[in-house]
């Protein structure tokens, strides 16, 4: 009999909710196969049996939470389920065969004996936190390039303190294992857990659908697909196209109005930590705040001539000129990149822009890793990565850490300034506004000119006033005259 019991799959998760258990109670699992899916404090993670057998036993339903290696399942041993457990209790009074305790049958029966072998004795140790580190030992030394090869969600290169709790182990050990390079046999499909949901939802049949994904990995656009050639539920047809129609809807479909006089929204593992830390943030860290207006004529330009003249896969937008200005101010100013930890200031090498990503029901932030080395293609290519893998809950655990400093652009939703909060442990925070045509005074002259407000919001024991000024003031002087960027001057 396996235990499985709830992994750790964040340094800070303390408890993990089961969203959905992916087999029922008196099926056949095989280890390897997707199992249950688990929400934590930062993603939705699909973990996998570390033992074959039967689920004998769910003892956490769907929507229950539980604390990390707390058992949340039974797995009998194959074909046997819970009654393996049982049958100690009738040899007791056998003294002749205290070797044989496997064989918990009469001795004139040797058919248990045959099936004796097939108790795993040491596979309950599979499902237990220490396990995973062997797991990812294993795995992240024999498959970093298959890791690679799976869309992003890896967790590379991972520095010494991420591997010192066992659930950074954890989750390399589920990124990895959860992708073998190939099926060994054409019975498993790897799915993501939002494409699994979408098809019981639509009612499409997962073996009947080809995966357009890594390793052949079926996605939700696939299930989209399937479902509008055909699928057997009504659900289906407001499916219009096999791409992105299906996020478009998520983000507008309107809260509907509460029916009582007050409704209780409960909060996720991941909305619960957000808020949190956000308030820690502000309660702890002295912020301030330093606005600036930017003429953005220069940087509207340079992007029209840019995308002129390349492939439309190539455009850039306005976004990834200012996220390359901040990177390459970030390495004037490392005063700036830098964080305040136990009563001391941290100052880092790596210059780690994290993306601020609006989600429906939350904001996450992944991160961009040494941005100042990144062209404003490579930019452009990995934020819109990062937009579309968040909203199918694919971003790795490791994509969400080590930032040094943030860019929230809320002029996508028309926001013309705001003073965002301190993203902790880091130290500063910029934010974008919408672009809006305005008279301003040129060579004493009234024009009208396409301008911006940013703003950057800086914990004061870290940052000081004249620092802060001339940060935000490199920035505008890089997107007033973005060739100097181009030129590296």
């Amino acid at each position: 009999m396996a235990n499985v019991q709830m992994p750790r799959l964040s340094d800070s998760m303390e408890t993990g909710k089961i969203l959905r258990w992916l087999k029922k109670e008196g099926e056949e699992v095989k280890k390897g196969e997707p199992l249950v899916e688990i929400e934590s404090d930062k993603a939705n993670i699909e973990v996998e049996a570390y033992a074959s057998g039967k689920l004998s036993k769910i003892v956490v339903p769907e929507g229950e939470s539980a604390p990390i290696g707390a058992v949340i399942a039974e797995i009998g041993g194959d074909g046997e389920g819970a009654p393996k457990a049982e049958k100690p209790a009738e040899p007791k009074g056998k003294a002749e065969k205290p070797a044989e305790p496997q064989g918990q049958a009469p001795a004139a029966e040797p058919e248990p004996k045959e099936k004796a072998p097939a108790a795993e004795s040491p596979k309950p140790h599979a499902t237990r936190p220490e396990a995973h580190v062997e797991q990812a030992d294993k795995a992240m030394a024999k498959t970093a390039q298959q890791a690679a090869d799976s869309g992003g969600e890896q967790y590379p290169h991972g520095g010494p303190d991420d591997r010192t709790e066992v659930g950074a182990a954890a989750q390399a050990a589920l990124s990895a294992i959860r992708r073998p390079a190939a099926p060994e046999n054409g019975e498993r499909q790897r799915v993501s857990p939002v494409a699994r949901r979408l098809a019981e939802e639509h009612g499409v049949d997962l073996r009947q659908v080809q995966g357009s994904g890594p390793g052949g990995r079926i996605t939700k656009e696939d299930v989209e697909a399937a479902a509008q050639q055909g699928g057997q539920r009504q659900a289906a047809a407001p499916v219009a196209a096999p791409t992105a129609p299906g996020v478009a809807r998520e983000e507008r479909q309107p809260t509907p109005r509460p029916k009582e006089e007050v409704e209780v929204v409960e909060l996720s593992k991941m909305q619960t930590t957000i808020a949190m830390r956000l308030a820690q943030s502000k309660f702890s860290a002295p912020h301030f705040y330093v606005t600036s207006e930017i003429a953005m004529d220069d940087a509207v330009r340079l992007r029209q001539m840019f995308n002129e003249a390349v492939d439309k896969s190539e455009a850039i937008s306005i976004n990834d000129l200012i996220i390359k200005a901040v990177a390459l101010a970030l390495t004037k100013f490392p005063e700036v990149n830098a964080s305040w930890a136990d009563g001391r200031i941290e100052r880092k090498r790596d210059i780690n822009i994290g993306i601020a990503v609006g989600l429906p029901d939350r904001l996450i932030v992944p991160v961009l890793r040494n941005a100042e080395r990144m062209s404003f293609a490579e930019i452009e290519i990995a934020i819109a990565d990062f937009a579309a893998r968040a909203r199918e809950n694919k971003l790795s655990l490791d994509e969400l850490k080590g930032g040094t400093f943030t860019v929230s652009n809320g002029g996508v939703y028309g926001s013309l300034l705001s003073t965002p909060i301190v993203n902790p442990p880091q130290s500063g925070i910029l934010g974008l506004h919408a672009i809006q045509k305005r008279p301003v005074v040129v060579n004493d002259q009234i024009a009208i000119r396409p301008m911006m407000y940013a703003a950057v919001t800086y914990d004061h024991r870290v940052i000081d006033g004249r620092e802060s000024v001339a940060f935000l003031k490199h920035i505008k002087e890089l997107v007033e005259h973005p060739t100097r960027m181009l030129l590296g001057i």
